[in-house]
């Protein structure tokens, strides 16, 4: 069994609390995971309801960012964890700019819109220093046709945008990426708890039954800083221990290509579809394209 760990950081709480409290936890179990940190401004307060539901997970002060407070620029805040994060060994990726404006805007936004954004990641990813990110992922797996343009081999080695089975090169309006795509393939822990009969005592066990589905490349497991990193981190050590039973094996998205031929990687292409739990569209691997 092979699980690899992709750890989004798109919250100021996620960031100072939750990533210290992942990496802790790694070191005690010896896991290599790949963090995605998002380094522009935490707008959470410009999203209410959502944050009125999530505020145990982000924080009441988080209700007012971006609106009553200035939002904080999680890459100015956090480069001193995402230093440490990569000195521990970790994976180091980016997840957007603004997480919140990725999230409910970017699948329709305008071409302009996504090369101005990603060119304002890319500016302060440089200004922090210590070497290229590995990847590119996106908040609430989404994504645009100028997005996979913007995946150059000379920026990032894959991305991580969507939900599917085994790693492709993602074609979006017969625009093509140059870098594989490493989608998502389990359910989220919040989508299972969505589902009739999981709660927080037994979700694991859920968890774990899914990641017992032979994929030719394994699995990929998404977790939230905040939320395994915060009231959910005595779940997340469980997982660990099942999931490193038995010979199995916890790593970095990076390290499912090491397995992997890259010239015989299929092309996909990218459709939409509402996960199980999830009430949101998200880019989802689609049917095999000719290259």
């Amino acid at each position: 069994m092979r699980v690899a760990l992709r750890v989004e950081v798109c919250s100021l709480r996620g960031l100072r609390q939750g990533v210290p409290n992942l990496m802790r936890l790694f070191s005690e179990y010896q896991v290599r995971a790949s963090f995605f940190f998002a380094l522009g401004p935490d707008c959470a307060g410009r999203t209410p309801l959502r944050s009125w539901r999530n505020r145990r997970h982000l924080g009441l002060a988080a209700l007012a960012y971006g609106t009553l407070m200035p939002a904080p620029v999680l890459g100015r805040v956090g480069s001193e964890i995402i230093a440490a994060a990569r000195a521990d060994g970790h994976e180091i990726g980016l997840c957007g700019w603004s997480p919140q404006r990725w999230a409910q805007r970017l699948a329709y936004a305008d071409d302009g819109w996504v090369r101005q954004q990603c060119d304002e990641l890319w500016s302060a990813h440089l200004g922090l220093g210590g070497g290229a990110p590995s990847a590119l992922a996106a908040p609430g797996w989404q994504v645009h046709p100028a997005l996979l343009r913007e995946l150059s081999t000379a920026r990032y080695r894959y991305s991580s945008l969507s939900r599917g089975k085994l790693p492709y090169l993602p074609v979006l309006q017969g625009v093509r990426s140059e870098i594989p795509e490493i989608p998502t393939t389990l359910p989220t822990t919040d989508e299972l708890l969505r589902r009739p009969g999981v709660s927080t005592g037994n979700v694991h066990e859920y968890l774990y039954a899914e990641s017992r589905r032979l994929l030719p490349a394994g699995h990929v497991f998404s977790l939230n800083a905040e939320r395994e990193g915060g009231d959910l981190l005595a779940l997340m050590e469980k997982l660990l221990i099942m999931w490193k039973g038995q010979d199995g094996a916890v790593r970095a998205l990076g390290d499912v290509l090491d397995g992997i031929e890259l010239e015989t990687l299929p092309c996909h292409q990218v459709g939409w579809a509402r996960p199980e739990g999830n009430g949101n569209a998200m880019a989802t691997q689609s049917v095999r394209v000719s290259a």
